[in-house]
C-alpha cells in the first residue's frame, strides 16, 4: 500500500465527501488532530506543568520540523497566526520610506498587497503589476528597478493556479538589490518549497499543510529584520523574568512572536510538517499527477481550463456558467470545491484519487449543460 493510500484512511472527511477544496481549508488528518488534542488533554489534567514541559525548548523542536520541510534553519522559523500577520511583519520591519517601491501583482490574494498600502502614507510606491499568466515572471520583473526594496508574490496563485518560478524572480530581483517575500500558503505541503532562495515567506497552516486555523509560520532569513517592527513580552530576551523595566530584543525567531502563540494549533502544524517531509517526493509528484489528470479530463470534456498545464501545482481553475450555482450542486452531491477566479477551483491533495475526479466530471457534465 502506498503512502497516499494509507494516509487516506487517516482523513475522516473521505468517508463522507469527495473533498477537492484543500486550497480553501483542508480537513484535519487524525495524527494531526491527535497532536493538538494530546496537548489540550495534558493541560486539562496538569495545567502549567504541561505547558512548561512543551515550552521547555522554546519550541525549537517544532521549528525544526517546519524548517526541515522548507529547507531552512529552525532559527529562521517563527510561529504566527496567519499569512497576513507575516506579511505585515515584513512590510513594517523593512523601514521603507520616500522613494522606495514595493512590486507585487493583481493576481495576489489581498493578504499580500494590501498591507503595503499602509506604507503609501510614508511615501512608499506600491507597484501593482497586472501580469499575463504566460509571462508572469517577465511582467513582474519588468516593474523592478534600482529603488525597489521588495518584490512580494505568491508561489502558487489562489485564483489561477499558476506556479511561479520564484527562484528566477528571486535571482533577478536580488541582482537589482531587492528582497523577495513569498506567500507559500498554496504550495507548502503540496509541492516542493525551498525557502533558502528567498528572504521572507509566510503561510497559514490550514490549507495544504492540513493543520488547524490559527497555526502558521513566518520565515525571515538570518540577519534580516533583527529589530522587529512590534515589541511584546515574548520578543524580549528576558521574557521569563516578567520584568516590565528590563527589555532587550531576542536574537532568535521568538522576536516576532510578540505574545502567546496557539500552542495546540502549531503542535498540529509541526506534526503535519513532520509527516509530509518524510514523503516530499511522493506528495509532490502525486499532487502534480492529479492536477494534470484533472486538467486533461476537463479539457477532454470541453471545459475551458484557466490553469496552464506546464505551470500547475495543486490548483485547477476552469470556467463554467454560474460558478456559485454549480458549486452548490456539487456540494449537494457530496463533492466539495470552490467558486474562485473565473470559475470553479478544484484543489486535489496527494491522497485524492482519479476516481474522485471522474465523479466530479460526471456531475459537471450535467450541471453545465
Amino acid at each position: 500500500m502506498s503512502f497516499a493510500e494509507s494516509f487516506r484512511d487517516l482523513v475522516p472527511v473521505t468517508k463522507k465527501f469527495v473533498y477537492l477544496n484543500h486550497a480553501a481549508v483542508s480537513p484535519t488528518p487524525l495524527p494531526v488532530l491527535e497532536a493538538a488534542q494530546a496537548y489540550l488533554r495534558e493541560v486539562a489534567s496538569e495545567g502549567t506543568i504541561a505547558v512548561n514541559r512543551y515550552e521547555a525548548d522554546d519550541f525549537k523542536g517544532l521549528r525544526e520540523k517546519l524548517a526541515n520541510l522548507l529547507n531552512v534553519s529552525w532559527e529562521e522559523i517563527s510561529f504566527v497566526p496567519n499569512t497576513s500577520y507575516g506579511v505585515n511583519v515584513v512590510a513594517h520591519g523593512l523601514d521603507l520610506g520616500p522613494g522606495d517601491n514595493v512590486v507585487t501583482d493583481s493576481l495576489e490574494f489581498p493578504a499580500v498587497p494590501q498591507p503595503f498600502y499602509k506604507l503609501k502614507k510614508r511615501g512608499v510606491e506600491v507597484r501593482l503589476v497586472r501580469p499575463n499568466l504566460d509571462s508572469f515572471e517577465d511582467d513582474v520583473l519588468s516593474a523592478v528597478d534600482g529603488r525597489t526594496r521588495l518584490v512580494a508574490i505568491s508561489h502558487v496563485s489562489f485564483n489561477t493556479g499558476i506556479r511561479v518560478d520564484y527562484e528566477r524572480v528571486a535571482r533577478e530581483a536580488h541582482s537589482m538589490g531587492a528582497y523577495v517575500f513569498l506567500d507559500v500558503i498554496q504550495s507548502a505541503g503540496a509541492v516542493k518549497v525551498d525557502l533558502k532562495h528567498v528572504d521572507f515567506a509566510a503561510a497559514g497552516g490550514y490549507k495544504w499543510l492540513m493543520a488547524p486555523q490559527g497555526s502558521g509560520f513566518l520565515y525571515v532569513k538570518k540577519g534580516l529584520i533583527e529589530d522587529p517592527p512590534f515589541y511584546g513580552w515574548r520578543s524580549s530576551k528576558y521574557w521569563l523574568e516578567f520584568n516590565a523595566e528590563k527589555f532587550e530584543v531576542d536574537k532568535g525567531p521568538r522576536r516576532f512572536e510578540i505574545g502567546t502563540i496557539d500552542v495546540a494549533a502549531n503542535l498540529a502544524l509541526a506534526k503535519s510538517a513532520e509527516i509530509l517531509a518524510k514523503h516530499t517526493e511522493e506528495v509532490s509528484s502525486r499532487v502534480l499527477e492529479l492536477s494534470g489528470y484533472t486538467i486533461r479530463r476537463l479539457s477532454e470534456e470541453g471545459f475551458e481550463v484557466v490553469t496552464p498545464t506546464e505551470k500547475r501545482a495543486g490548483i485547477v481553475i476552469f470556467k463554467v456558467k454560474d460558478p456559485q450555482r454549480v458549486v452548490k450542486e456539487l456540494q449537494a452531491k457530496g463533492i466539495i470545491a470552490s467558486a474562485r477566479g473565473q470559475g470553479i477551483r478544484v484543489s486535489t491533495h496527494f491522497y485524492n484519487t482519479k476516481d474522485e475526479i471522474e465523479k466530479l466530471i460526471s456531475i459537471l457534465r450535467h450541471s453545465n449543460g
